[in-house]
């Protein structure tokens, strides 16, 4: 059946899967934490005790203690009440007695000049492992550090960007954390900036990509239930 005269042709839009559409934050460095975490349980995730904490679910703060600096480090938060929080991924069953940890809540500078992320979380190698007294080849798997990779539109103005090449240059280690759209878990990353490049061949758009190294494992937490 022809189409009516002047009649609009109609556009048949195609499907191309989950919307990349996501929140997604830098962190600064963390100024001297001040605030007094008086309990960390052994539990996991910790429970951190610390009366009027102010803190929400899917915060991130920057943890402290010099009796076990092997739980210094970037966090997300699930806020139980008003005088409690967990601290994801943190295994209290290992720490034993933390009484001096302080925490302190880190700036974040909203990131939305990516035009793709790819997160490679763990990455593994082979190694020969073979000894004179195996019959055959024996190897086992090493864990590396996993990476991240952003690219996506320059503009060296913007405060953020301003913050990730002073980052890049200081090779500090920083905090990162993605939401996509349609999922109801965040994930955030300890990470230090590996690359830094700018493209200008783009017409007048200047493009850059940033190679991420995470440093540990990641904090992955619930926004819709808490603490898990």
């Amino acid at each position: 059946m022809a189409k009516a005269q002047g009649q609009p042709a109609i556009k048949k839009s195609a499907k191309r899967g989950m919307s990349f559409n996501s929140r997604t934050y830098f962190y600064d460095l963390p100024e001297t934490p001040t605030k007094v975490i008086s309990d960390l349980t052994n539990t996991k995730p910790a429970i951190a005790t610390s009366v009027g904490h102010g803190l929400k679910t899917g915060d991130a703060v920057w943890v402290e203690s010099v009796e076990n600096d092997a739980i210094n480090g970037y966090y997300l938060v699930s806020v139980s009440n008003e005088d409690s929080f967990a601290l994801m991924t943190l295994d209290g069953e290992d720490i034993g007695t933390v009484t001096d940890a302080k925490f302190t809540t880190v700036k974040r500078y909203s990131f939305c000049d990516a035009t793709s992320v790819k997160i490679a979380a763990l990455k593994t190698k082979a190694i020969d492992a073979t000894t004179i007294c195996d019959e055959g080849a024996v190897t086992e798997l090493e864990k590396e550090p996993g990476t991240i990779s952003l690219s996506g539109l320059w503009a060296p103005d913007k405060e953020v960007q301003d913050f990730l090449e002073e980052m890049a240059e200081e090779l500090e280690t920083i905090f990162f954390t993605l939401k996509p759209k349609g999922s109801k878990y965040m994930r955030g990353y300890q990470v230090k900036i590996t690359s830094l490049d700018w493209d200008g061949k783009s017409g007048d758009k200047w493009q850059f990509s940033i190679e991420l190294q995470i440093n540990g494992r990641s904090r992955k937490l619930d926004m819709t239930t808490g603490a898990k």
